[in-house]
């Protein structure tokens, strides 16, 4: 049976607690009801028109541009945590033969198992299978993260044993990802990547990119659709939802996410750039609820001159010129080309933005061993 996920189980107890504080007798802001969520801090709502308002968000945004033409191949990307387990189930309601203005799209589910990476972890493949092959009966494509290297150890010692500081060891892998999702979308001729990014993460990320040097790719980063890869679009349809509502949209459903740990599982709140700015936004939105729409609000206003070009280890576009972008470090250079490049010519000039720049720094690549 699965457990459900400790993230969504500590959001919910927060939401719980919050709850227990308020009135008895608060009603339905909608309907009059006896109201069981309290979403913001005046806005109290029955189980009813919650989640037809969390249903309502999710359709509207991706509706807002057409974006799903009839019989496209999308891509999901599932990790097992809460917010792409209920995009799982939203898409599985929106797919369904009752629903109303039912999605037209063919759905595909990806899974990047990271396992190889920490000794301790629980194998999740069998869980994922059973969930969306036997459950939802979705193409499923599961790929490890150090698939396709040459030595099965080249990652896990690039990460434990040449990476400095866990900020760069989180990025590493949230680029190795992306890079396996637009593979795998590219393979099965998916033109869409949907994400479970929501608005709190995505604000906490905005603050941690700008910190990296990052800043002139966040109003990117955040948008609805993100067309870093000229054959793939990433789109983000709980942009505009935050993790509590998401966690409340999950309880009463009964729907469980998948326990899983990652890079940063047990790390203190300052041992990483992201866990920082993640437990800043956090705290900040319980006093001031208007916080991760402020981050976004200020996001979308930032504007830089981006270079037609695009970074080879990001697929962001370059914020250098072509001179200060190049990178001559034969072995960081040999890096990128293993873990993140597909071109077939590995004795192409390499350029990467400021931040990866960086990044890199943080990277300490020994690579002669796979060369013998």
């Amino acid at each position: 049976m699965c457990q459900v996920n400790e993230e969504d189980d500590e959001i919910f107890q927060a939401l719980k607690s919050t709850i227990n504080k308020t009135p008895t007798n608060r009603k339905c802001m909608s309907c009059g009801e006896d109201a069981c969520v309290i979403v913001r801090i005046a806005d109290p709502m029955c189980r009813k028109c919650f989640e037809e308002f969390f249903i309502h968000k999710f359709r509207s945004t991706l509706s807002k541009s057409n974006i799903f033409g009839r019989g496209e191949h999308v891509l999901i990307a599932y990790s097992g945590g809460p917010s792409s387990t209920a995009l799982l189930h939203l898409i599985a309601e929106g797919l369904s033969v009752n629903a109303r203005r039912r999605l037209q799209f063919q759905a595909h589910v990806a899974f990047i198992d990271e396992s190889s990476l920490y000794p301790d972890a629980i194998d999740m493949r069998e869980k994922v299978i059973d969930r969306i092959t036997n459950q939802l009966h979705y193409p499923l494509h599961i790929v490890s993260i150090d698939d396709n290297l040459d030595n099965d150890n080249t990652l896990k010692e690039l990460l434990f044993q040449q990476t400095k500081s866990l900020t760069a060891r989180e990025e590493l892998i949230r680029r190795r990802k992306l890079k396996l999702l637009f593979d795998i979308a590219i393979r099965e001729k998916c033109t869409k990547l949907i994400t479970g990014d929501n608005c709190t993460k995505l604000a906490a990320q905005i603050l941690s990119d700008m910190a990296q040097g990052k800043g002139a790719h966040v109003a990117i980063e955040c948008n609805l659709t993100d067309t870093t890869n000229d054959l793939v679009t990433i789109v983000r349809p709980f942009r505009e939802i935050m993790s509590k509502e998401i966690a409340m949209y999950n309880r009463l459903n009964s729907i469980e996410s998948l326990q899983n740990i990652d890079i940063s599982t047990m790390s203190g709140i300052q041992s990483s750039i992201f866990k920082l700015s993640e437990t800043l936004v956090n705290d900040l939105q319980r006093q001031f609820p208007s916080t991760v729409s402020t981050i976004f609000r200020t996001s979308d206003k930032l504007e830089k001159n981006l270079k037609s070009e695009r970074c080879d280890l990001c697929c962001y576009p370059l914020d250098l010129d072509e001179d200060q972008s190049l990178l001559s470090d034969q072995d960081r250079i040999k890096l990128i080309h293993q873990l993140f490049d597909t071109r077939s010519n590995s004795n192409d000039p390499v350029h990467v933005c400021y931040a990866c720049r960086r990044l890199l720094r943080d990277v300490q690549p020994n690579l002669q061993s796979n060369q013998e």
